[in-house]
């Protein structure tokens, strides 16, 4: 049996919301995952920098550290030269 052009039609029409809806489905949950591992890169981004800071600060204070202990040194020499 034959379908009319009529009854095709109305029966596509009639499926598109139910593809509209498992579309919509997958799409949230694959933006669900795509969110998680965003979050967690960025979390992983923060702990380097923050990471990184720290041994700036630690670098930056031993050469503070060897820069005095050097001006000590020098003074030292210089006093006992006098």
């Amino acid at each position: 049996m034959a379908y009319s052009q009529a009854l095709v039609l109305a029966g596509g029409i009639a499926h598109v919301p139910i593809l509209i809806t498992a579309l919509k489905f997958a799409d949230n949950k694959t933006l669900k995952l795509n969110h998680q591992s965003k979050a967690a890169a960025l979390a992983l981004e923060k702990e380097k920098a923050a990471a990184a800071a720290a041994a700036a600060a630690a670098s930056a204070a031993e050469q503070e550290a060897a820069r005095q202990k050097a001006q000590q040194a020098a003074a030292e020499s210089a006093s006992e030269s006098d």
